[in-house]
């Protein structure tokens, strides 16, 4: 059993060339705050090498350019390191599957996995047990009067993100659970061998936040047409998944890239 005062944490937050690894996507920048309970043991800021350019979305966000990154080692060259610094920790994410499916995807490229055996999402918590406007990190920061940097960079975020759970651990005091209840584990998604390739009208309304049209046929085999903006795109434990706002249900919907019959994004 976990002790909240004395449990190894290691707060995680990734930038990332793009918004999936479906795209081809690469992590370009790691944070990481290691605790000791609430202590600060160690903290890591480290610019990677993605070997391909930063969409521009994802360098005006960051500040980050792709001189900087080429200057970077390759993820490979660290890959040890976030093994060593990851062990034996809880890993502690705003938006969990996001971040580890990126790492996810760095180690099945070398040809390794990585092991999340204790895992946290401030994200899916937020949304638990708390009636909040937004639960970007952003507002979940506000909400609990957390600090938080303007730059979007990934130290900054991992410390916003050990800010943000310690005050919902402090609120969440009056349910008198263990840490443990709290804790979920990694399960690494399906990666096809052949990879995937996704339509770019996809990443284009992703990118843009741009509402999109789509023809779907569900697992009855019914098709249906509807309005929805697409969030991300993320491997579950069957197959792929574009996780988007369906504007005909008013609600978060996941649905399987391959039953997407038709892709058309508002002009």
């Amino acid at each position: 059993m976990f002790d909240l005062s004395s449990a190894r944490f290691a707060f995680l937050d990734l930038e990332s060339t793009g918004l999936s690894p479906w795209f081809g996507d690469r992590i370009c920048e790691i944070g990481i705050v290691l605790t000791e309970g609430k202590r600060i043991k160690q903290q890591v800021q480290m610019l990677v090498n993605p070997e391909r350019p930063l969409s521009l979305s994802a360098a005006s966000t960051s500040g980050l350019t792709d001189e900087q990154l080429a200057r970077a080692p390759l993820f490979t060259e660290v890959a040890d390191d976030i093994v060593e610094w990851l062990k034996g920790t809880v890993v502690v994410c705003h938006n969990a599957q996001f971040d580890v499916q990126f790492l996810d995807s760095e180690f099945r490229r070398l040809g390794r996995e990585i092991q999340i055996p204790n895992l946290i999402d401030t994200l899916l918590l937020a949304r638990q047990y708390f009636e909040l406007p937004s639960y970007s990190l952003l507002s979940v920061a506000e909400a609990f009067h957390v600090p938080m940097t303007v730059a979007h960079r990934a130290l900054d975020d991992a410390h916003t993100g050990r800010g943000i759970f310690f005050a919902m651990m402090e609120s969440l005091k009056q349910f008198n659970k263990p840490l443990d209840e709290y804790i979920g584990i990694y399960n690494s998604p399906v990666w096809p061998n052949d990879g995937i390739q996704l339509p770019t009208e996809l990443g284009e309304a992703i990118y843009g936040n741009k509402r999109m049209f789509i023809r779907y046929v569900n697992g009855e085999g019914e098709e249906s047409e509807r309005w929805i903006t697409p969030k991300q795109v993320m491997g579950l434990s069957d197959y792929i998944y574009l996780k988007a706002h369906c504007h005909l249900r008013n609600d978060e919907r996941n649905f399987r890239l391959d039953r997407i019959l038709e892709v058309r994004v508002e002009v």
